[in-house]
């Protein structure tokens, strides 16, 4: 038990010894006719030994029916005998422990109804058994029991809502601690699904223009070949460079700076890439073009990768608050594209910018990678826009 359970239970048993012995002490018991003087000791008997039960074993003091039977019989009990032994006042400390257990278990309702139900009928057995006992004694008796029960009941209660508020405090302490590990797992996972895009994204698109250059520089005298070797060194390095860049995010998220559209549009040996309006991207949100430059790389990665693309057109529109790019080349194509890593990360980035992306291969051959974005960030609550077709 707790130390403020242990106390109380010092407490009841203490007033219930006083209530047993003390009498014997002062002259015993009231002169009580024989049949009543057995029920006084067994109402003690049951008191002592329900209290020590209910009040002194976490068993037992489970709420189930077994218990609620225990304690109604200790109040019973504790109430009789204060009756038939109140002549000494000591009573009225029996009574404090019993108004305390019961209101422990029960609403304060019902303890308000005990005490309106058996406070009169333990002053009328008073008053029927002691005829010693004047009325002015009587209501003495009910008068103080009354107030005493009033002034634990108040404790009993307020005992309750400090119970009540720390039990709550630690609920919310705990959903707290809950959602900050949520929280945490969620921006862990948005983190690396975030670095991952950007590997891709940088790795892929330079990796593979790097692979062409020296596809080509294969084919070619070692004279002729020079000329792509340089630039395949440069590539290597831009690479590296790059993916220091990309893991330095994990420090500072807005350190990278994403590649130039015409820095894309020199990066393709054997592709020719042509740009509409460039300069619109200069007046975009940095969050979109930055989402922007990634898409051009992916598509003209995958343009000179799976389609084998001569050329390549990039278009920039904006209309309406709309920033619009798109990415169409002259590439084999493909009547369906699967969502790779590349794919999937143009989406993710566009519909996180509360835009779309939308892609098919086109009647005449090649690739259309076509995305939209409002040029004003939207609110995470509003429903994403339309997506265009193409």
């Amino acid at each position: 038990m707790r130390v403020v359970e242990r106390l109380q239970f010092v407490n009841g048993l203490i007033a219930i010894a006083i209530f047993a012995v003390a009498p014997l002490f002062l002259g015993g018991l009231p002169d009580l006719p024989a049949p009543f003087r057995i029920v006084y000791w067994v109402c003690v008997a049951l008191v002592a030994l329900i209290f020590l039960l209910v009040a002194g074993s976490p068993v037992v003091f489970r709420r189930d029916t077994r218990t609620y039977l225990l304690v109604g019989l200790f109040v019973l009990a504790a109430y009789t005998g204060a009756a038939l032994g109140s002549t000494y006042g000591f009573s009225i400390m029996l009574l404090a422990v019993t108004t305390a257990v019961w209101a422990s278990f029960v609403p304060l309702r019902v303890s308000i109804l005990t005490i309106a139900v058996l406070l009169p009928a333990s002053t009328a057995l008073m008053a029927l058994v002691n005829g010693q006992a004047s009325v002015l004694t009587c209501t003495w008796y009910a008068v103080l029991t009354l107030i005493v029960a009033a002034f634990v009941l108040i404790g009993v209660e307020q005992t309750a809502a400090v119970e009540r508020a720390r039990a709550e405090s630690e609920a919310a302490n705990r959903a707290l601690r809950e959602a900050q590990a949520r929280l945490r797992e969620h921006s862990a996972a948005e983190e690396r699904l975030r670095i991952a895009r950007e590997l891709h994204d940088v790795v892929g698109h330079r990796l593979t223009g790097l692979t062409l250059t020296l596809e080509a520089a294969r084919h070619l005298p070692p004279a002729e070949a020079q000329h792509y070797l340089d630039s395949a060194h440069r590539t290597g390095k831009e690479l590296l460079a790059q993916v220091r860049t990309v893991v330095s995010e994990l420090r500072d998220a807005d350190s990278a700076e994403a590649s130039s559209l015409t820095e894309l549009a020199r990066a393709w040996p054997g592709m020719q890439v042509s740009i509409t309006d460039a300069e619109l991207l200069d007046s975009a949100p940095d969050a979109l073009r930055h989402a922007t430059v990634r898409l051009v790389q992916e598509s003209l990665t995958n343009a000179a990768r799976h389609g084998a693309a001569g050329h390549a057109w990039v278009t920039l529109e904006t209309a309406d608050e709309t920033f619009t790019v798109v990415v169409r080349d002259n590439g084999a194509g493909a009547p369906t594209a699967v969502e790779g890593n590349g794919l999937r990360g143009m989406r993710e980035r566009f519909d996180a910018l509360g835009g779309s992306v939308v892609w098919r291969g086109a009647p005449t051959g090649g690739f259309i990678v076509q995305a939209s974005a409002p040029l004003r960030p939207t609110s995470a609550d509003q429903p994403a826009t339309t997506k265009e077709q193409v």
